[in-house]
């Protein structure tokens, strides 16, 4: 037996030691070696319009200091593309073009949209500052000789059909009617009394809206006793159709639909009469 009154040690196991910490209040923050070093900004970014400009005025100016570089010239005048005199006097489309019929007037723009005769092409004229309204189908010459241009100061472009306003589209069938009235004999001898059939199933007829396959039968009979039609009052009366009407139509769905074809446009334009 032991003895009670020896004293025992027994080792008991501990918890794991605590960490020393240092005091929050009396911490110090050590400096860095190094420093703290700036940060660079970023610098703007130029504006790209800007740059083009100077790029354009640099190059413009090399080709002029050089003397003959027409090149350095043209790129150099590209910044001034509002300029009328950068301009040319006319579109290429309105080559041979000489009378163009007004289709809508902007009296506060003094600009006229107009319909050129040869072709039946669109445009936007500069006209002469007046309080006279220029009326739908008024013809306005446009052509090179700049003695007689009274009323056109210049030729600003074509214009487009999905760009002109609500009363030029109204208008635009119109003038197309009142210039194939004009030229109504002319229609009648290269068109009425010309038509044939175009295949076993189609006559040259059937091109015109509202015409189909035996009305054209008809139109071919009335023409055939007769000869020819003499005029476009002989062609409306042994028909029972308007012939410049319907003539018209026809021009005006091909000028909407360019890829409309056969075109009676290229066929039986300009008018040589």
């Amino acid at each position: 037996m032991t003895d009670p009154r020896r004293r025992r040690q027994i080792k008991t196991p501990s918890g794991p030691k605590k960490k020393v910490t240092a005091d929050p209040s009396s911490y110090k923050m050590s400096r860095p070696s190094i420093g703290r070093q700036e940060v660079p900004k970023p610098k703007p970014k130029p504006d790209p319009s800007q740059v083009k400009r100077q790029q354009r005025g640099g190059q413009g100016g090399k080709g002029r200091g050089q003397g003959g570089n027409n090149r350095g010239q043209q790129r150099g005048g590209r910044g001034g593309r509002n300029d009328p005199q950068q301009r040319p006097e006319r579109p290429e489309a309105l080559k041979g073009e000489d009378w163009a019929r007004v289709v809508e007037h902007s009296p506060k723009e003094n600009v006229v949209t107009a319909m050129a005769e040869n072709g039946m092409l669109f445009c936007r004229l500069k006209v002469k500052a007046s309080e006279e309204m220029f009326i739908p189908n008024q013809r306005l010459y446009i052509g090179t000789d700049k003695a007689q241009r009274k009323e056109v100061v210049a030729i600003l472009g074509m214009a487009h059909l999905d760009k002109m306003s609500n009363m030029a589209r109204q208008d635009m069938p119109l003038v197309v009617q009142l210039f194939v009235e004009e030229h109504a004999q002319y229609f009648v001898e290269e068109f009425y009394n010309r038509a044939g059939p175009m295949n076993l199933k189609q006559h040259s007829f059937q091109l015109l809206p509202d015409i189909g396959n035996r009305k054209a039968k008809n139109m071919v009979d009335a023409r055939n006793q007769l000869g020819v039609f003499a005029s476009m009052d002989e062609l409306n009366a042994q028909c029972s159709i308007n012939g410049a009407e319907l003539l018209a139509r026809r021009f005006v769905q091909e000028i909407e639909d360019k890829a409309l074809v056969p075109r009676l446009i290229d066929l039986l334009l300009p008018v040589t009469a």
